[in-house]
């Protein structure tokens, strides 16, 4: 029937054979996944609810760590979350505390909860992110309600649009610099419609940069974005799935809106920014820009392939004396794994601040020293560069990669890494 990915998947969750775009279905979810920052603990106590099924629902802790974030979030938010699972019958390993913790849609690919040809939904804007691995994420950032209470949500079948890849990325280019790119090629076409990768070059991006690239959906202006599985992926949830999965494939006459071909090899890093994420220029334009601040972290980046490419660059080396440099993990687990890789020796030996896993300096309110004051400029991985976003709303906020972002740390300016980065990189898949 000529079906897209997102049709396959969302047709077979409400036991239809097939759908097209327009179609009205009622899917059930696989997953309703949670951040630290809940509006529906509050009706549910009030009028005695029950979520549909316990076991397909988790919360992980990212945000709430300190009580600027909201008021005394961080003493009252927490406890109410673990009393409401408990509850609820909610299991205590769907609760990803302190020690376990991460961002609410990386917890949900690393831990094995998002599959092929599932659909889930998360309560922050970047849930997206989850559809690296072959599945119809989606944000739900109000009116999670009904859809903790039905397991189902209602959706019309969107349209797609089809980005073929070929070719591989260089070395110092990552899945944030792919981000970049469509917010700069497809932010004034896509219009709410879920973009579709397909082809060879999808295969030389590790499932971390998968996310990344995922990530930029709500960015770029798509509803979701959907990667297709191959061997990369089935490697990377071979002992993490937590079920039998049914991968979707989008037919090869599937019906899209537009098609898109890119070759990966073609690409170079790019800065977001300032204040304006559709501001996305090549970085040989804001080089020699003076920084005080650099971040990596956030849902943007902050996996164990951003952290390897920072630490490639920052080996041996020193973050300049008038920049404070910090680097956050993603989650608990990937902060484990970059100490046994030896990189966060590498980040404290060059004089970076390494916090607490979670969002991290993204946004003022999370747990992270990174407080930006008026005039200065920061050169981050984070998500997004709002005004005011990361402490004064006159300060300047570029994103970049990993590697710009380290470069940049140690010169002090805006800075390509390409001088730094002299051994192949190894990335998690």
């Amino acid at each position: 029937m000529r079906q897209t990915m997102a049709a396959k998947i969302l047709a077979r969750a409400s036991g239809r054979g097939s759908a097209r775009a327009g179609d009205i279905l009622l899917p059930k979810i696989e997953l309703m996944t949670c951040l630290d920052g809940t509006t529906f603990i509050d009706e549910f106590n009030r009028n005695d609810l029950r979520v549909w099924d316990p076991s397909r629902v988790i919360f992980c802790f990212d945000h709430g760590f300190q009580p600027d974030w909201m008021p005394v979030a961080a003493v009252t938010e927490h406890p109410r979350i673990r009393k409401f699972a408990r509850d609820q019958g909610i299991p205590a390993e769907n609760v990803y505390d302190y020690g376990r913790n991460g961002l609410s849609h990386h917890i949900p690919v690393e831990q094995g909860w998002a599959l092929p040809g599932t659909v889930c939904i998360g309560t922050d804007t970047q849930s997206s992110t989850m559809g690296a691995v072959n599945c119809f994420a989606m944000p739900c950032m109000y009116g999670a309600d009904p859809i903790l209470l039905t397991g189902d949500v209602w959706m019309q079948v969107p349209e797609c649009i089809q980005v073929n890849l070929t070719g591989a990325l260089p070395q110092g280019v990552n899945g944030k610099d792919v981000a970049y790119r469509l917010i700069r090629d497809l932010g004034d076409v896509v219009n709410g419609r879920v973009i579709e990768f397909s082809g060879p070059g999808v295969s030389s991006l590790p499932v971390d940069m998968r996310m990344a690239i995922a990530n930029g959906a709500v960015q770029v202006g798509a509803l979701t974005m959907i990667f297709p599985a191959d061997d990369v992926l089935h490697e990377y949830l071979e002992g993490r799935a937590r079920h039998e999965y049914e991968v979707a494939v989008a037919d090869p006459d599937a019906e899209y809106v537009a098609r898109y071909d890119y070759d990966l090899s073609t690409f170079e890093n790019l800065v977001a920014g300032p204040h304006d994420i559709t501001l996305v220029r090549p970085l040989t334009e804001v080089t020699g820009l003076e920084i005080n601040a650099a971040n990596i972290g956030s849902c943007a980046s902050g996996r164990f392939s951003d952290l390897a490419l920072a630490a490639e660059v920052l080996n041996g080396r020193k973050v300049h004396p008038g920049v404070r440099l910090f680097v956050t993990p993603i989650s608990a687990d990937t902060a484990r794994r970059a100490e046994e890789a030896g990189l966060l020796k590498i980040f404290l030996d060059a004089g970076a601040t390494i916090t607490q896993p979670g969002c991290g300096g993204c946004y003022s309110g999370n747990l992270s020293p990174l407080k930006l004051g008026d005039g200065e400029r920061c050169v981050s991985t984070s998500v997004e560069t709002l005004r005011g976003r990361m402490g004064s709303r006159e300060a300047e906020i570029l994103l970049a990669n990993a590697a710009v972002t380290a470069a940049s740390a140690i010169e002090g300016r805006v800075a390509d890494p390409n001088q730094y980065l002299a051994r192949p990189l190894e990335t998690a898949r």
